[in-house]
């Protein structure tokens, strides 16, 4: 009898360990850092199908589950060529619940990077973007490739300094012209794969309050396609900073 009360008692005490790790891990996970996996060739060069990322959640202001009220203040802007994870406007109940609530499961986030701000005016040319009138892309000498297909690489010029962006050689995107200007408490956001990205031309603007957190660290990438066992990992990734 003794011997089985003994076994109750470390069956709870290892059921109520676990449960107060799952709370302090998704309190964790929702307060500060969020992880974050690419699923898609959307934002190549920067970031690579399989690269595991971390989200900082708190510096942008933390709101409340499925509420656009803030928690905790913003401590920084968001600014131009900040790389983001939102919920997608086009998300069902998205416009109910735009942060995707406490865990977030079953909601559709996205990655891209900030291009416009509330307010700008943002013009494509061809593979030009100008922001306020003023030109923020240069065409490089360089070429990148995905799967034998060959791209163009661009820089696009942020705060931070220039960011290289792809463009595919086969795409003619001489005829690709656009001239919008950004919503109040709106963004205007592109994938870094130019000609392989669903993004703010084609959905939209992402509200504020969709945004969930800045991408500021790849902690581990993984190939799905290798070829061979030595190619699974890329530890040359391993906690690199995304910029």
């Amino acid at each position: 009898m003794s011997s089985e009360k003994n076994n109750s008692s470390k069956l709870l005490s290892t059921a109520k360990s676990l449960f107060v790790a799952l709370v302090v891990a998704l309190f964790i996970r929702y307060i500060f850092v969020q992880p974050f996996k690419i699923p898609s060739q959307s934002m190549y060069p920067t970031l690579l199908v399989g690269d595991q990322l971390l989200v900082d959640r708190i510096n942008y202001g933390l709101s409340l589950p499925c509420s656009k009220n803030k928690l905790v203040p913003e401590f920084k802007d968001i600014r131009r060529g900040d790389v983001v994870v939102f919920r997608y406007p086009g998300d069902l109940k998205s416009k109910d619940c735009p942060n995707g609530g406490f865990i977030g499961i079953s909601s559709i986030y996205y990655i891209k990077r900030v291009v416009g701000l509330p307010g700008d005016i943002v013009s494509i040319e061809s593979n030009d973007i100008f922001i306020n009138g003023q030109l923020i892309s240069k065409k490089t000498d360089k070429t990148y490739f995905i799967n034998n297909e060959e791209y163009d690489i661009y820089e696009n010029i942020f705060f931070d300094g220039p960011v290289e962006v792809i463009y595919s050689k086969k795409i003619n995107s001489d005829n690709n012209s656009l001239t919008i200007r950004v919503p109040a408490e709106s963004f205007f956001v592109l994938g870094d794969n130019r000609d392989n990205s669903m993004d703010s031309r084609y959905w939209g603007f992402v509200p504020r309050e969709n945004i969930i957190g800045k991408a500021f660290l790849i902690h581990f990438s993984w190939n799905n396609k290798f070829k061979n066992v030595k190619d699974i990992l890329r530890p040359g990734r391993f906690f690199n900073t995304i910029k």
